[in-house]
């Protein structure tokens, strides 16, 4: 999908959801489209919420805003569209991350830097019901998701070790240790204390 150029009738759901109102400067080389997705950059400056390393997602513009000036940004509960293909949320998806698309769109991946945007509360046919909470975003704590498990032509969602060949009979030890040595290099188990 394309960033916006223009404003987005993006409608807000009433669930509960806190409600900040704030203000970013938008940034030198950008515009803010009212409707759209709003990210801070590593200067704190507003950007429409795109694939980008270092964007910290903020909430919805409530208006249309060039470079240099300050725009109004509104956290809460808001319908984004869904994305396509490998980035389509359903309803599976409730409760778990949703990933910026683009500055309208939203996905389970989100591209090469993974950028949040929000819980998904709901999955529709009109779009992904998203709850967009900078705090929480920003702070990584995730207690809530359920990794994927490696397989043999997949490395997991979880840091791994080197491989170690099976023990036999006559090397276990070795390979015991060998396994432990690498699970420590890795960071799954912490050094010895020696």
């Amino acid at each position: 999908m394309a960033a916006l150029s223009q404003a987005r009738n993006t409608a807000e759901l009433h669930v509960g959801a806190l409600h900040y109102n704030f203000e970013r400067e938008v940034a030198s080389d950008a515009t803010v489209y009212a409707g759209g997705i709003v990210a801070q950059n590593s200067s704190g400056k507003a950007v429409p919420a795109s694939d980008t390393a270092n964007l910290v997602v903020l909430g919805r513009a409530e208006a249309t805003v060039g470079a240099g000036e300050k725009v109004l940004i509104r956290t809460g509960v808001f319908l984004f569209d869904n994305g396509t293909s490998s980035e389509e949320l359903t309803t599976a998806d409730i409760g778990a991350a949703a990933y910026i698309v683009d500055d309208h769109t939203v996905g389970k991946v989100g591209g090469t830097n993974h950028i949040p945007a929000g819980v998904v509360v709901d999955v529709t046919a009109e779009g992904v019901s998203v709850e967009i909470t900078p705090t929480a975003l920003k702070s990584g704590v995730d207690v809530n998701t359920t990794y994927n498990a490696a397989t043999a032509d997949t490395l997991g969602l979880v840091k791994q070790a080197a491989a170690v060949a099976d023990a036999t009979s006559e090397t276990v030890m070795a390979q015991l240790n060998a396994l432990l040595a690498a699970a420590r290099t890795a960071g799954i188990v912490a050094p010895n204390a020696d």
